[in-house]
């Protein structure tokens, strides 16, 4: 009986050691990255095997001789809780079969990384290093590019191993890619064609505010103008353009401008959305807010001089997260108002303060890291250029129109839009002058509003207004446009009808003007009409005082019963009574019986 007892011992040892060797041996496996030819790029996922240090580096010798027992296991998209003075080593084993090719490229892609260098043997017991990173400017590295991108050239057949070393003031995850040499240059072309699209958008934005300014000479408009600078300054940062084109020599403005400009950026558009919805004229309260959110940019921008850049950042993921807040409550609150701006203000915007508070959630490591949302901050300002242009073309079309009204206000009544009565006097004189120079046949007309007394006395002003906002719609019925039109009083208006002759003409459009009065105006309850009275002069048949024209006509008006069966009078002309003949006879006597004075 101890006989089998002491096999089936033997064979479950037996069982252990095959299966602690097939983990090791599956262990292996995953840990190397075999590349072949079904493939032109890979994300690297699976575990990495990765070695931390704190303070000041050992340097790649003395990693390279570390055990293998030092590198820790760890999944590939694991945040690495990274500051200034700690070093992540990353070891990567690559091998490629015979159908894949030599040349390839591992990049990582994200611009804001303080340091990364990849180290591959020379062949010669040495390392080669390639250099990348913001701390570093982008004219000495290795290949410069967007962000941080090295050449791998795999031997035939044999493992190769590669480690990269990485510094960061932050805590990030590491996207390594791994892609052909073929495939990053079509990679390469599109990134930059995509670039150019929305960097040409952004130009164009900035061109239309500048030439509004040069139309205006605004400062509004030069505020815009500066505006879309910053927004186009901005999307360089972020896509890594603005270190590789603007300053490929300064490291120091490199590494300070990702934690700058995108708090420089907040705070410009809190002022730009202020002014453009005009939010002080109907939120004073939120408004002063929302200034004095803005301004503070410049101080919280500057902190990272001044403080640890850790302690900076937490202090700038809190004005991250108030600065869209208070631009989505400033659009709804005035779109809910009625600005026409607001709407568009809204569409442009809401996807953008969206990516921005899940980056500030990422911050806060509330959601998981994601290297990609950068990339959607990128194509949520793409989709905000064509929006925030047509915000800005309703914001000059509404200036435009407030301009005119104010031009237009000493010439015209605020109620109604017609004429003052100064001016409708001129109009009169002038037509009174042609009749009389060039007998041109004109209408001079007053048409009163009987009934606007008892309107405003039983229904108030308001419906009184409305009534007298009606009338006007109504006289310009039977107007020409260019027939000239003013409010003379509260309820009485003056016509210059051009190119009427005779009485029958005027009367008819006269008798259009009275019945249309009399339809009761839609949706009031009880029923309103307007009661006209006409006084006409036709300057063919006389041609009266220009000074006292008016005057006569108001006369006629008075005369008219309110409840005449008679509404439209005519201005008749004054009778000429021949003169008596004795007068004549006595003046005649009178001068035969004057005597004659002797010639000299």
């Amino acid at each position: 009986m101890r006989r089998p007892t002491t096999l089936r011992h033997w064979l479950s040892v037996c069982w252990i050691l095959c299966c602690l060797c097939m983990g090791a041996a599956h262990a292996q496996v995953t840990n190397r990255i075999v590349l072949d030819g079904s493939f032109s790029r890979l994300q690297i996922g699976g575990t990495l095997e990765v070695l931390t240090e704190s303070g000041t580096s050992a340097g790649i010798d003395a990693i390279s001789k570390k055990a293998r027992a030092s590198f820790s296991p760890v999944p590939a998209d694991h945040r690495f809780a990274l500051r200034e003075d700690r070093t992540v080593w990353v070891r990567l084993v690559l091998k490629k079969d015979a159908a894949a090719p030599s040349e390839w490229t591992l990049h990582v892609p994200l611009p804001y990384l303080d340091y990364a260098a990849l180290y591959q043997p020379d062949g010669k017991g040495g390392w080669n290093k390639q250099v990348a990173g913001d701390t570093i400017a982008v004219a000495q590295w290795n290949h410069p590019s967007l962000y941080p991108d090295f050449d791998i050239t795999l031997p035939e057949q044999e493992v190769h191993e590669a480690y990269l070393e990485v510094r960061n003031f932050k805590s990030i995850a590491l996207p390594l890619q791994l892609v052909t040499k073929s495939e990053r240059d079509r990679q390469r072309e599109l990134e930059n064609l995509g670039l150019g699209v929305l960097i040409g958008m952004l130009i164009m934005l900035i061109g239309v505010c500048f030439i509004h300014y040069l139309q205006s000479q605004d400062r509004a408009d030069g505020w815009y103008t500066a505006y879309a600078a910053l927004v186009l300054v901005i999307i360089a940062n972020i896509t890594g353009l603005a270190a590789l084109w603007l300053w490929p020599t300064s490291p120091l403005w490199s590494n300070f401008a990702h934690m700058a400009l995108p708090i420089l950026g907040v705070g410009g558009t809190l002022l730009f959305v202020r002014h453009i919805a005009s939010l002080d004229v109907g939120f004073p309260r939120l408004a002063k807010i929302v200034y004095a959110v803005g301004l503070t940019s410049l101080p919280v921008a500057l902190l990272s001089i001044a403080i640890d850049r850790r302690l900076a950042l937490n202090v700038n993921s809190v004005y991250l997260l108030a600065g869209p807040v208070l631009t989505i409550l400033t659009a709804t609150l005035t779109w809910r108002r009625g600005y026409a701006v607001s709407k568009w203000l809204l569409m442009a915007y809401l996807p953008q303060c969206a990516v921005v508070l899940l980056q500030v959630l990422q911050l806060w490591f509330i959601v998981p890291d994601w290297w990609q949302t950068r990339y959607l901050l990128v194509v949520a300002i793409a989709m905000m250029v064509p929006l925030l242009q047509q915000a800005l073309h309703t914001r000059i079309r509404e200036r435009r129109e407030a301009e005119e009204r104010a031009k237009a206000l000493p010439a015209q009544d605020a109620l109604t839009g017609l004429l003052t009565a100064p001016l409708l006097q001129q109009q009169v004189e002038h037509a009174l002058a042609r009749a009389r120079h060039d007998s041109e046949p004109s209408a001079i007309v007053l048409v009163d509003v009987v009934n606007f007394k008892y309107l405003r006395d039983s229904y108030g002003d308001a419906i009184a207004e409305q009534c007298l906002l009606r009338a006007a719609v109504k006289l310009h019925r039977v107007l020409r446009d260019v027939d000239p039109a003013g409010r003379l009083d509260s309820a009485r208006f003056g016509l210059v009808l051009d190119g009427v002759q005779d009485r029958q003409a005027l009367t008819e459009r006269m008798v259009r003007l009275i019945a249309s009065g009399l339809i009761p105006l839609p949706g009031l309850k009880p029923e309103v009409t307007l009661q006209f009275h006409v006084a006409c002069v036709l300057l063919s048949e006389v041609i009266p005082d220009p000074r006292t024209i008016l005057e006569e006509l108001g006369n006629v008006l008075e005369g008219i019963s309110p409840r005449t069966r008679r509404p439209i009078r005519f201005l008749e002309p004054a009778t000429t009574l021949p003169a008596p003949l004795s007068s004549m006879h006595s003046a005649h006597g009178a001068s035969s019986e004057m005597p004659t004075q002797p010639n000299v």
